[in-house]
Formats: C-alpha cells, sequence, structure tokens
C-alpha cells in the first residue's frame, strides 16, 4: 500500500504543475512540502481511515500545498477542492466498478489510481493549457462549487446504500466527464480572453506605428521645405548680422524652430515603440487637456519588446489622460530617462474626487459605480506591475493634493549588434 500512496502522490503533483507556474519554485521546497504532505496525509487516514474527516483534512493539506506556488488565492482553492473531488470520484468509481462496497480489496486502489492518472492525463493535455497564466476569468473561482456538488451527491448516492452497480458507475463516472468538461470550457474562455487582450495591444500597436509614420512624413516634408530655401535663409541671417541687427536674427531663428516643429510630435527620441505611443496617444488627449509635458530621452536598442512597452505605457497613459481630462486642472507630465542601466519611468495627473483601494487597484469613488469597469483608475496597474516585475523593477504609486504620481524603475540592457 506504501507503493500505491507514493504513486497517488506522484499524481497530486502532476496536477499542481498543471494548475501553476512552478519554474520560481525550488526544488527543495517542493522536496520538503510534499514530504510534509505525505506524512500528514498519512497520519490522518491512519486515524480516521475513510470519513468526511480524512477528506477535509486531505483538502485542507492540498490548499496548504498549493501555497509554494505563485498564484491567487482562489485559484489555489479551485485546485484543492478540484484536486480532492477528482480523487473521491475516482475512488467511487473505482469501487463501483468491482463492486466491493467496503474499499477494502487491493483492486479498487489499482483501479483508484489508475482513474486518477486518466484524470490528470486528460486535464494536462486538453483541460488546462491556459490558466497557469495569471489572466482569468472574472468569478472563474465559482468553478469549486462543481467538484463540491458531485461530491455531495456521490455522498449521498454512498450513503443510501445504491446496490444497482450500473447506477453507480454510471453516476460516478459521468461526475467525472462533467468536471472535466466544464473545466476544459473555462480553459477555453481563459484562453479566448488572453488572446482577445494581446489583440487589443496588437492593434494598438499598429495604430501608433501608423501614426507616428505620419508625424515622421509630415516632419520630413517640412525638412525638405526648409531645404529648399536654406540660401534665402541664409542669405537673409547674413545680411541681418552685417547689419548688427542681433534681435530680429535671434526671433527669425525662433520663426526657423517653430516652423519645423510638428505640433503632432510630442516625442521624439529615436526609439520608435516609445515615441509611436505617445504621439498617438497624447494626440488624442492633448485638446482636452490644459497643461501637457513631455520628456523622452531614451536609447534606441533598449532591450524591451514592442509588446512589454505597449502594455507598460498603454495601461499607464489610458488612466492618467482619463482622470486628467475629468480633472479640474487637466494636467499630464511624462518623463522617461535611461542611463547606465537604469529606465526611469515618472508619469503624474491630476484628479478629482478620492481615491481608495477595491483589490488592490485604485478606484475613484467620485460618481463611483461599482459594476462600471471603466472606472477603475488602476485597472491596469497590476499588469504594468507582472512587466515591470520581469525586468526586476519596482513600481511606486502614491496620490497627494490631487495628484497621481507613478514612479518606476527598470534594469534594461541594450541591445547587443549581431
Amino acid at each position: 500500500m506504501l507503493f500505491l500512496q507514493i504513486a497517488v502522490l506522484y499524481i497530486v503533483y502532476r496536477y499542481m504543475h498543471c494548475f501553476f507556474d512552478t519554474a520560481q519554485v525550488r526544488k527543495s521546497t517542493e522536496l520538503a512540502a510534499y514530504g510534509f504532505y505525505f506524512i500528514t496525509v498519512w497520519l490522518v487516514s491512519s486515524q480516521y481511515g475513510k470519513s468526511v474527516i480524512s477528506f477535509a483534512a486531505g483538502m485542507v493539506f492540498i490548499f496548504l500545498l498549493t501555497q509554494i506556488y505563485p498564484g491567487k488565492q482562489g485559484k489555489k482553492l479551485v485546485a484543492a477542492f478540484l484536486l480532492q473531488g477528482m480523487n473521491i470520484l475516482c475512488e467511487v468509481a473505482a469501487l463501483y466498478l468491482v463492486y466491493d462496497r467496503d474499499g477494502s480489496g487491493p483492486e479498487v486502489y489499482y483501479l483508484m489510481f489508475l482513474l486518477m492518472f486518466v484524470c490528470e492525463r486528460i486535464i494536462e493535455k486538453f483541460g488546462i493549457r491556459n490558466m497557469r497564466e495569471s489572466t482569468a476569468l472574472k468569478h472563474w473561482d465559482l468553478l469549486i462549487f462543481l467538484p463540491i456538488i458531485t461530491v455531495a451527491v456521490l455522498f449521498i448516492m454512498l450513503s443510501a446504500d445504491i446496490g444497482n452497480q450500473y447506477v453507480g458507475v454510471t453516476v460516478s463516472i459521468g461526475m467525472i466527464l462533467l468536471n472535466l468538461i466544464v473545466f476544459y470550457i473555462c480553459d477555453e474562455l481563459v484562453g479566448a480572453y488572453t488572446r482577445l487582450e494581446e489583440s487589443a495591444l496588437v492593434e494598438r500597436q499598429l495604430e501608433s506605428y501608423s501614426n507616428q509614420l505620419d508625424v515622421i512624413m509630415k516632419s520630413e516634408e517640412k525638412v525638405r521645405g526648409l531645404r529648399h530655401d536654406l540660401k534665402h535663409h541664409l542669405s537673409e541671417i547674413l545680411m541681418m548680422a552685417d547689419a548688427d541687427r542681433t534681435t530680429e536674427i535671434k526671433d527669425y531663428v525662433r520663426d526657423m524652430q517653430v516652423y519645423m516643429t510638428y505640433e503632432r510630435e510630442y516625442a521624439s527620441s529615436g526609439n520608435t515603440d516609445i515615441d509611436s505611443l505617445i504621439n498617438l496617444m497624447l494626440d488624442k488627449a492633448k485638446s482636452e487637456l490644459k497643461s501637457v509635458k513631455c520628456k523622452v530621452s531614451v536609447p534606441q536598442e533598449l532591450d524591451i519588446p514592442s509588446f512589454d512597452w505597449n502594455i507598460i505605457l498603454g495601461n499607464l497613459l489610458d488612466n492618467a489622460i482619463s482622470a486628467a481630462r475629468n480633472s479640474g486642472d487637466k494636467i499630464l507630465h511624462i518623463k522617461i530617462n535611461y542611463q547606465r542601466g537604469i529606465l526611469f519611468i515618472h508619469i503624474k495627473n491630476s484628479y478629482d474626487g478620492d481615491l481608495v483601494r477595491v483589490d488592490g487597484r485604485y478606484i475613484t469613488t467620485k460618481n463611483y459605480d461599482r459594476t462600471d469597469r471603466a472606472q477603475n483608475h488602476g485597472m491596469g496597474i497590476k499588469n504594468v506591475k507582472r512587466i515591470v516585475e520581469k525586468y526586476k523593477g519596482t513600481t511606486e504609486i502614491s496620490d497627494e493634493n490631487g495628484v497621481f504620481d507613478v514612479r518606476i524603475l527598470m534594469y534594461v540592457s541594450i541591445k547587443k549588434e549581431c
């Protein structure tokens, strides 16, 4: 029996790797946690046998085991209930398949392990391909009620002492399939939501590139016009210099600078990913804001993919522009600087109303409706923090005197030329 208990522990291990990203967990930590889980489950089962207490304790121990992995507590609770629920379902199905109601025959345990292994392989291959991601459905933690209800049905069926083997087999196998199908559907929904989110980011990126191309073409047109008339401009400046008309020279040069400045180009660092996104978003917002300042000083070769830039700047600027637009001061200041391997992003904006935190996000309480997701000032900050952590960076957020302030530090290298 010790071999079977170790085999079941291996199934638990595989289930956990289906649900969670295990790359960040040290093997020594995993080994210690699974050793503790094995000992505690063995002690409880030896003391109480097959009982409700053993079932509840097993679920608690599995939930504690999930704590070594990164992820939301709701997701960990779902994993614990699903795993313990599937274990009970497989055991009941094995009891009815061999029609051993006492469950004392060794064939019951072998068949239970076989069913658990098959279910795990099905979930690993088809059922949970997207739930390792941090993105998830809004109410997917309600899925814990599915294994609870199915296990409750089987407990009622066992307590009613249903003697019909075919009914018992049909109901237990049917419950197993129901759990697998529902989790497969939910996993597909998570995948569809993730793809939709990625498509929206790509669409915004393409729009920003299109806008940047238009900005470049307009700027080039002005450069060509200035180059065409450069001889006349130089002659005029030389004539004013000979006459010692310094003030007029300064005014003339300022006029040339104004002519060369394209009003839709707010960022011109040379980094296309940053310039295009900032120019697109500020071009849409500047007419509605009173004070917009933008200073960008970064090299072209920063080793950050366009997708990551889109998540960071897209979410921060979306939130900042929306809040500033609805405020009285209508202020938006942007500063992005790179020096000695450190990228600094500083965005601050004015806002009206009070700010509170709900589920770790900033919410404006001015005309606040809990069901209106558009009012979530920090709706994308969670995704921003996820990207910042990818670069071992930090995010600092503050709000004082009607100013929302976000400061980000990231450790970024320069792309090496091939």
